[in-house]
C-alpha cells in the first residue's frame, strides 16, 4: 500500500515518482474523444489526417495528455492533498504509438506551515516507440512548469502549486 505524503516529509529537490503511459492507441483516443464529445478526425481517423492534415497518423487530445499528467501528480499527492493550480500549454503533438513520460521535482516549499504548499517543476516527454532510421524523436510540451532538460528545449518558469496535509500533532 502506498505511503501517504506529508508536508513535513517533503524537501526542496525531492523527485516525484515518474509515470509512463502508452504507447498511445486508437482505443485511448476514441475513448477520450467520446468522453469529451470531441469529434475532430484529428484524434481517431488515420486516413483523414494523412490526407487533410499531412500527418502520419492521429494525435492524442491535449486534454488526454493533461489528464495523465494530473494523474501522476494526484497519485503522488494522495487522497488528502490537492492540486491547487495548473495550466498547460502543449507545444508538440503525441502520435499513435508514442510513449508519454511525466516526472516532477519539488522546486519550492512554503515557509509558512499553515500554507502547506510546494511548487514543482514538471516535465512531459513523448517518444516514438518505433523511431525512423537514425532518428530518435523526443519532444517536450510545457505548461505551468519549469522544464530543465539537458539537450532539449528549455522553457520559462511556471510553477505548479500543490497542497499537502500536515501530520497530526505537528
Amino acid at each position: 500500500m502506498k505511503q501517504s505524503v506529508y508536508f513535513e516529509s517533503i524537501s526542496v529537490g525531492d523527485c516525484i515518482p515518474p509515470r509512463e503511459f502508452g504507447p498511445l492507441t486508437i482505443v485511448d483516443t476514441v475513448r477520450w474523444a467520446g468522453l469529451q464529445e470531441n469529434w475532430q478526425h484529428l484524434h481517431y481517423d488515420r486516413d483523414h489526417v494523412r490526407q487533410h492534415n499531412g500527418l502520419r497518423t492521429f494525435i492524442a487530445s491535449g486534454a488526454y495528455r493533461q489528464a495523465l499528467l494530473i494523474r501522476m501528480l494526484t497519485d503522488w499527492i494522495g487522497p488528502r492533498g490537492w492540486l491547487k493550480k495548473i495550466s498547460v500549454r502543449h507545444s508538440y503533438s503525441t502520435f499513435e504509438g508514442d510513449m508519454m513520460r511525466f516526472s516532477a521535482k519539488v522546486l519550492e516549499k512554503s515557509p509558512d506551515s499553515s500554507a502547506n504548499s510546494v511548487v514543482c517543476d514538471l516535465e512531459g516527454i513523448r517518444q516514438r516507440v518505433t523511431p525512423l532510421p537514425h532518428q530518435i524523436d523526443a519532444h517536450i510540451w510545457d505548461g505551468e512548469i519549469r522544464l530543465q532538460v539537458s539537450c532539449l528545449q528549455v522553457h520559462e518558469v511556471h510553477p505548479v502549486l500543490i497542497g499537502l496535509q500536515a501530520r497530526r500533532g505537528s
